[in-house]
């Protein structure tokens, strides 16, 4: 099970794919690697994706969230979104990037620049003066890296007046402040878990105990946790430990996990939507990350899960657009 990096994933899935062992991918969001499932199935049959779902998912994800932060700016600053794209160079962020050029200018989102820093960049100061002077209003990021961490640190510290709202995985963290010095508030990324927030009866359970075990909030990643029991009972539904006969039970999966329930699609992906895994969007506000998307008034797709917030615009970014 494995990994977060999805150049490692990739190449850590041809050497188990030689040996035909089983797969299951926690951390990485390539598409290319699912789309080897439908090309060469005997070969990558074994291989299955748990979290997060992939790539294009996560960019129409992407796309919602940055779609409530537009409504938002339209509502209380009475001025049309304009869209910095901060995304790390990296494999998983090409698919994301193109898609956001090609989809949000005709949804009336202006996109003024792209900016790709290395994802572990220790100093953004650079790029986040170029979007400052760029009149952009929003920063839709692609972050996984430890860049994360001053690129948040940095966005409040210059107070750029734009809201930020995309994946920073070092957002979702507990330890986020503490790394960022105190920055960073009111940063909105991609995540699984909220702490209140009830995606499923198995949610709170698991946040709960997982609070207890290790003093600290999970992240996305933690869905390994649902990996390890998907393939417990596979293997005790076939009382097998037979490769080809696990990926038959495998492809029937379907199970409530600790982020929603967890089926397969013909490429081995996680199915993502409405009734399946959705994903949340969360926000830190005052020093407390909340869930704030899907909205709590059901306008997605009617979806609703207890313990939502509304979001929140930066104050600075609201001062500056309001004088």
């Amino acid at each position: 099970m494995g990994t977060i990096r999805s150049e490692a994933a990739a190449a850590i899935t041809e050497v188990a794919m030689d040996y035909e062992t089983i797969l299951l991918i926690c951390g990485s969001s390539e598409t290319k690697m699912s789309d080897n499932v439908e090309e060469d199935y005997d070969r990558y049959k074994y291989w299955f994706r748990i979290t997060p779902v992939n790539n294009t998912h996560l960019g129409a994800l992407n796309f919602q969230l940055v779609g409530l932060v537009a409504k938002k700016i339209g509502a209380e600053l009475l001025m049309p979104p304009k869209l910095a794209i901060m995304a790390e160079k990296a494999s998983w962020t090409e698919a994301i990037v193109g898609a956001a050029q090609a989809f949000l200018p005709p949804q009336g989102i202006e996109i003024v620049g792209v900016w790709q820093p290395s994802d572990k960049a220790t100093d953004v100061t650079a790029e986040l003066t170029a979007i400052k002077d760029s009149g952009a209003n929003m920063i839709m990021t692609a972050l996984s890296g430890p860049v994360g961490i001053p690129y948040a640190r940095t966005w409040e510290q210059l107070e750029v007046p734009a809201a930020s709202v995309g994946i920073n995985v070092m957002a979702q963290a507990d330890d986020f402040f503490e790394n960022t010095g105190g920055f960073g508030n009111y940063e909105f990324t991609l995540n699984d878990y909220a702490r209140d927030v009830a995606l499923s009866d198995e949610t709170l359970p698991f946040i709960d105990a997982f609070i207890e075990a290790k003093g600290e909030m999970p992240t996305y990643n933690a869905g390994t946790y649902d990996a390890v029991y998907l393939l417990k009972e596979a293997i005790e539904a076939i009382d097998s430990l037979d490769a080809d006969e696990l990926v038959v039970e495998l492809e029937e999966t379907d199970r409530v996990g600790t982020a929603g329930r967890l089926v397969f699609d013909e490429k081995h992906d996680v199915i993502w939507g409405p009734g399946y895994v959705t994903a949340l969007g969360v926000q830190w506000q005052d020093g407390e990350l909340k869930g704030v998307w899907p909205p709590a008034d059901g306008s997605w797709e009617g979806v609703v899960y207890p313990g939502i917030v509304d979001y929140q615009l930066p104050p600075w970014v609201v001062e500056f657009w309001s004088q």
